[in-house]
């Protein structure tokens, strides 16, 4: 809390440039995912829409333990946008798809790089441990991409509850739409899937990027690779920690994998990391969600 703290040691021109597009592709990218994603199902609106839809999903995130409100405030968002219920789900579970695609290959990657570079010495239970969440990842996106009878099935068996009586045919038809959206999705051109990927990785490494470049800002040395690969390890252990947005495990964690003895330099580019990543959407998503309410 001392002002001294975030005094920035390495200001300069080209780096605070740098940090901005960090922010940007961090932030925006992933409102690319979901414009593609809907034009590629014939669903048209602007790209300040997505950008919309994106903010006010993860605002609702951020309020719910591991960003469980996440799918639920895509389907409402594209709900107001005219989208129907079972083609937003549709989005919500393509976005869950390629997040776990991302972390797949990233993962694995990322523990291979810190091993082979000496900077991480993981024991053979972790390393089986990392192999077999990369691919339970690839499992699980095949199935909800590969397999929408899944999902479908599970919303027929809804409506068949007494209770759900009332609500019975109407989620059939949503149950009809998702199948529609699952189907589109597996027959977008290949044009739209490397489009889509590029979005996701460039949302993601967004955020690392904006760590590494702020410890840079404050005087921390760290290796480039070192600090994608430990990121992307704990970003996807985070999704578990039941606290929204994994707040207070992010913080902790990050701070001690760039070691303690960094000193004030490495807390400030912690804190002012997870502002611009995480916590200003305090600030952004309830505007958005004003506007698409309006």
């Amino acid at each position: 809390f001392r002002p001294g703290t975030y005094r920035a040691q390495n200001l300069s021109v080209p780096l605070v440039a740098l940090i901005a597009v960090a922010i940007l592709a961090k932030w925006f990218s992933p409102a690319v995912r979901v414009g593609l994603l809907c034009r590629g199902q014939t669903i048209q609106f602007p790209y300040r829409s997505a950008v919309l839809v994106h903010l006010a999903a993860m605002f609702v995130a951020a309020l719910a333990p591991q960003n469980t409100g996440f799918g639920p405030a895509t389907v409402a968002a594209l709900s107001r946008l005219g989208v129907p219920v079972g083609r937003g789900i549709g989005v919500a579970v393509q976005i869950f798809v390629l997040d776990l695609i991302f972390f797949a290959w990233a993962v694995p990657a990322s523990i291979g790089y810190l091993v082979y570079s000496d900077a991480l010495e993981l024991p053979p239970g972790a390393r089986v441990v990392t192999f077999v969440t990369g691919c339970l990842a690839i499992v699980a996106a095949a199935a909800l991409s590969r397999r929408p009878q899944l999902v479908v099935s599970l919303i027929f068996t809804v409506a068949r509850w007494q209770f759900m009586a009332r609500f019975a045919s109407r989620l059939r038809k949503i149950a009809r739409d998702y199948y529609r959206s699952a189907r589109d999705f597996l027959k977008m051109p290949a044009s739209y899937w490397l489009a889509l990927h590029l979005a996701t990785a460039a949302g993601w490494f967004g955020g690392f990027m904006l760590f590494w470049l702020l410890l840079m800002l404050y005087g921390v040395e760290a290796g480039l690779l070192a600090t994608l690969a430990i990121l992307s390890s704990i970003t996807l252990v985070s999704h578990v920690v039941p606290t929204p947005g994994a707040s207070g495990f992010m913080e902790a964690a990050v701070g001690l994998s760039i070691g303690a003895n960094q000193g004030g330099g490495a807390a400030a580019a912690v804190l002012v990391w997870r502002l611009a990543s995480f916590y200003v959407v305090f600030l952004l998503g309830p505007p958005a969600g004003w506007l698409l309410y309006l």
